[in-house]
Parts: C-alpha cells; structure tokens; sequence
C-alpha cells in the first residue's frame, strides 16, 4: 500500500509511471558480448563506494601518506586491508574492462555513423580512467610510486617552451618532490578524475538510450532481444554478483602493491625492477626503448624522453580518436549503421587493430626489460635492439597477415545485411523461445 501510494504520489507530479513502463518494456541484445560495458559500469561503482571509505582513512599530507596506507596495509587490521585490495584491484580490472569493451567496439564497427561521438566519449573515459589509476597508485609515496612519479615529472619537463611550468604546476614547486605533491594528487584522484569519468558515463548511456544498441544479426529480418523486465535486469544483477564476487576473491587471496615491501621514497634511490601497473606499463617501455639522443628544433633542446613519454601516447591517442572518420574515408562508408558487423568484415580495421595490439603487448613487456634479460641471460642492450626492430616490423607484419587472414575468412563466409524497415524484434519469453514484438525501432 505504500509503495503504490508513494508510485502514485510520484507519477502525478511528474509522470514517472509511463516513464517506468517505457524502461521495463525496453529490449536489450541477446549477446554476451554486451555485458563488458556493464562490468566496466560495477567496476566503477565499487571504486567509488570503497574510495569513499578510504578517503576517512588516507592522509593525504606528504610527511603522513604513507604511514597511513601502511596501517591500511597491516593485515592486523582486516577491513581496511581487504577494502584497500577490493579498490586497487577494482581500479586494475575496470581499465580492463573499458579496453576489452571498446576493443568489441572497434573489432565489430559498433563505432561507425551515428556512434563516433560515443566512440571519442568511450576513449576519454579509457585515458581518464589510466590517469586516475596513475594518481591513486601514486598517493602512497612509498618507493615503487615516487619512482613512477619522478619518471613523470621528467616527462612533463621534457615539453618545449612550457615543460618546467607545466612540471612546476604538477608537483607544486620547481623541486622534486615538493610538500604539496600529494595534495595535488589527492584532489585530482579524489574529486576531479572521478567526476569528469561519472559525466562522460553518464553522457554515454544516454546516448546509448537515444541512439539504441547496436545488434548482431544472424537473420536479417530478424533482431533479438530481451525485455528489461525481468530478464535482463536479473541478468545484468547476476553480472554485479560475478564483479564483486572475483574482486573479493581478488582481494583475499592476492596481494596487490605491498607498500610495506617497497619502504618510503627516497629521492636518491631507485627501486630494482620498479614496473608500474600494467595499464601504464606501456609508456614505461617506450620510454626505455626510446632513443637517448637530443634533438634541437629551432635552437630549443627537445630532451630524449618527449618522443616517447608524450609524442607516441598522443599521436596513438589522437589517431584512435579520429578512427571512426578516417575508415570513413578510406572505405567510403558514410552511411548509418545499427547492425553490427563481423569482425573479418573489414579485414583493414582487422590489420589495424592486430597492429596496434601488437604494439601494445610488445611496449608492456618492454617495460620489464631488465627482468626479462636477466632471466634470459641475454646483454640488456641486445635485448633493447631486438625490442625496438619489432617495434617497426612486428605490426606491419602482425597487421598485413590479420588482414589477408580476414580477408579469406570474410570471401568464405556469406555476409549478413543491415534489417530492413519492417523487420521484426523477437522477444525471448520465459519458455525461452522467442515471441515477435513488431517492427525494429533501431
């Protein structure tokens, strides 16, 4: 009786019984595939539920940082330790979630006209969601993050013209470190990143709501579906039992950035083996393959670490973002698209992405050179030279082989087409067969 009064208090004031009746009857693809954007979603969730415990418990003055994340990493003291491990492993496995979700994205053309300006929202929140990584595995101060941090600031010192105001801006001060580093990092991980990544989540579900999901197609008459009610919301519940369920899992069973073993940093020391969080791990390489030469442009020293601390990532970044327009070009395909496609369906995109893959993984391994040499007994510096060749020859090859094999596999394959106007949405009914719904909306 309450809550029908309280539903029709609420529907006279603002019509929300017809809006619910709109959302319970909305249909969601029937594949696995579009549960990944859900994962990334609880990913952040949990991030922002345990951020908010932590933030009671975190000092965030640089003479205090790291003894209050040491008490959290005292196993003595079990709740903070398992919500501290819940939150770093959360923070690892949601940039995961977004790269393996866009990577859906890019493979199956879910990008392509009207999607480019939700593809361009899904690569910010990608690059805010490192960053906001980087921050937060930096507050500690412990030896391992200031390790990272004065490899950072030497990268943003690097910049032409602006780099020592631009580094002084980071760290608070012309020295390294200064007391206010880690304010610095305190607000942005705390208040900034964490509210532009809730703006752009935001503005990507609505306009996944205005646009509607894109849909594979096995019939082209056909697109199938599940009602929000009381499949897909029990489904998508499931899914947020199966996220909690492996970060707790996570989180008792395996230990992540053990503060306790790395010490406090010391300017003067540097830690053996030191290798950043795998989302980062990638700059770390290309930083050590990067050439040690300087370069003069217009009688200004560009310092060897600006063409792969900051050139490379942004050119990567950039190009990506622009993905969407320049396969436009290339193939000549402007037209809308709600259907998605196969991922041998273009075996260019299929060369593209195999490239890049390729030199992603070879980056993150490369950040871990030193380790690798001495367990392969093999001279660092041959190794480096191996590393940098593939780094040129390894995608073209990588990316002209996953095209020509795309290419084989889409000439043996019939290719589905886009539903015509009137076709039909079937429904999965709790019998679990399907029931038409009428015409395809989109």
């Amino acid at each position: 009786m309450i809550v029908r009064r309280a539903a029709g208090w609420l529907d006279e004031r603002f019509g929300t019984n017809a809006i619910v009746h709109v959302t319970l009857k909305k249909i969601y693809p029937d594949h696995w595939s579009f549960y990944l954007g859900e994962f990334a979603l609880y990913f952040f969730l949990v991030l922002v539920g345990t951020g908010i415990w932590l933030t009671f418990a975190f000092d965030a003055s640089s003479q205090n940082a790291y003894a209050s994340v040491l008490a959290l990493a005292d196993r003595s003291h079990p709740i903070g330790y398992v919500i501290r491990q819940v939150h770093h492993w959360a923070a690892v496995c949601f940039v995961a979630a977004i790269l393996v979700h866009m990577g859906r994205i890019f493979f199956t053309g879910a990008f392509r006209r009207p999607r480019e300006l939700n593809w361009m929202i899904g690569l910010c929140m990608l690059m805010l969601a490192s960053f906001t990584g980087f921050t937060g595995y930096s507050l500690p101060n412990d030896g391992l993050s200031g390790t990272g941090l004065r490899i950072a600031y030497s990268v943003a010192l690097s910049i032409p013209l602006i780099g020592r105001w631009a580094a002084g801006v980071f760290v608070g001060g012309n020295d390294f470190p200064t007391p206010q580093l880690t304010t610095h990092l305190y607000t942005l991980h705390v208040y900034f990143l964490p509210v532009l990544i809730a703006a752009l989540l935001g503005l990507h579900l609505a306009l996944v709501i205005y646009q509607k999901h894109t849909q594979f197609v096995r019939d082209p008459a056909h697109v199938v579906g599940r009602r929000f009610w009381p499949d897909y919301a029990l489904r998508t519940i499931a899914a947020l039992g199966a996220t909690l369920a492996v970060l707790a899992l996570l989180a008792t069973f395996f230990e992540i950035n053990p503060v306790g073993d790395y010490g406090p940093y010391r300017p003067w020391i540097v830690m053996n083996g030191a290798v950043p969080d795998w989302y980062a791990a990638f700059l770390e390489g290309s930083l050590r393959l990067g050439p040690a030469t300087e370069f003069r442009i217009a009688g200004h020293p560009i310092p060897p670490v600006f063409w792969p601390g900051l050139v490379l990532p942004t050119v990567t970044f950039l190009f990506l973002l622009l993905w969407p327009f320049i396969e436009a070009r290339l193939t000549g395909d402007r037209a809308p698209h709600d259907v998605l496609q196969r991922t041998t369906a273009v075996p260019l995109r299929v060369g593209v992405g195999a490239a890049l893959i390729f030199d992603g993984l070879l980056l993150t391994i490369a950040a871990g050179d030193d380790q690798t040499a001495a367990t392969l007994h093999v001279r660092l510096d041959t190794l480096v030279w191996v590393y940098r060749i593939a780094l040129f020859a390894g995608p073209v090859i990588a990316g002209v082989l996953a095209a020509r094999i795309a290419a084989e596999m889409r000439a043996r394959v019939p290719a589905g087409g886009e539903p015509p106007p009137d076709a039909v949405l079937l429904v999965r009914n709790a019998r679990g067969g399907y029931e038409e719904e009428g015409p395809q909306a989109g």
